[in-house]
């Protein structure tokens, strides 16, 4: 008799199995989280399933650090932290050679609204489906709404027109409740984002980042953004000295290793020649 072939498991299966995983985790040390995107998103919504190729969770930002300890304990390692993920700061993302990615949020793009409270308002009536068996805790519809119209002002153009026909076909009832929320959220500039209406925010601080985000624009314009959007002072100077430095997270992932002294230095070399092509045109111009 020949050998048994290892037949990897097909990736709808991983992240369900996945999903089931760090709920468990999550249940044993008590920590409230929220799955989103996938398969736990409402058919009403997405109609057509989609899987993706991680697992997507929002966790109670005061037992974030608790979970991040349980998964490292778990054999899963960070791929890119949450100042290393995104312009947002939203999520740090883990990766398990058996289970795949998780995406750890801890804010979700767009929402204003202090992430503690974020987090309560998305929890409050939110429901529950399975995932491999296990129960796991999903926000609420009109939460799934929101959160599907905050996400596609980060996607494509295609990703923004279809997320504006969802929410012109929705009943007058229904829209008026995701509009509230969503300016309960304090997520408004976004949403106008797909809307169309992003101009209509100009004064707004966070105006020119969701502009950049969506529209295009240079590293400097994108970092100018950032401090712009900052929550406090404090946040705006800790992202002004993060600003020259690389990010040796994703320089990691380009080169295939570690980086070395050499690769960092020629990196930033690189990096400080692109923001001073960047910014002589503005000198040029004034």
């Amino acid at each position: 008799m020949g050998a048994i072939k290892e037949t990897p498991i097909p990736l709808a299966v991983r992240i369900e199995l996945c999903r089931a995983g760090v709920q468990v985790i999550a249940d044993r040390l008590g920590i409230r989280m929220l799955h989103i995107k996938g398969t736990t998103v409402d058919r009403s919504i997405r109609p057509k399933t989609r899987n993706g190729s991680d697992v997507d969770i929002i966790v109670d930002p005061a037992a974030v650090g608790i979970l991040h300890e349980a998964l490292l304990a778990h054999d899963w390692q960070v791929y890119s932290s949450f100042e290393d993920g995104s312009p947002f700061g939203h999520a740090q993302t883990y990766w398990n050679s058996d289970w795949g990615y998780i995406d750890l949020h801890r804010r979700f793009p767009g929402i204003g609204l202090a992430d503690d409270s974020a987090f309560e308002l998305l929890w409050d009536q939110h429901s529950t489906v399975v995932a491999a068996g296990r129960e796991i805790a999903v926000p609420s519809v009109t939460a799934q709404a929101a959160l599907y119209v905050l996400n596609a002002a980060r996607g494509s153009t295609n990703d923004r027109a279809e997320a504006h026909r969802f929410h012109r076909a929705l009943a007058v009832d229904e829209r008026l409740r995701l509009d509230l929320l969503i300016d309960r959220l304090d997520a408004v500039v976004a949403a106008a984002v797909v809307s169309g209406e992003l101009q209509r925010h100009r004064r707004r601080a966070e105006y020119l980042l969701w502009k950049t985000v969506s529209e295009g624009g240079t590293r400097t314009q994108e970092w100018w953004g950032r401090v712009r959007a900052a929550r406090s002072w404090r946040e705006a100077l800790h992202i002004m000295m993060r600003a020259p430095r690389v990010n040796r997270s994703r320089l990691a992932h380009q080169l295939g290793h570690a980086p070395t002294r050499l690769d960092v230095f020629r990196a930033a070399m690189t990096r400080a020649r692109v923001a001073v092509g960047e910014l002589l045109p503005r000198r040029s111009r004034g």
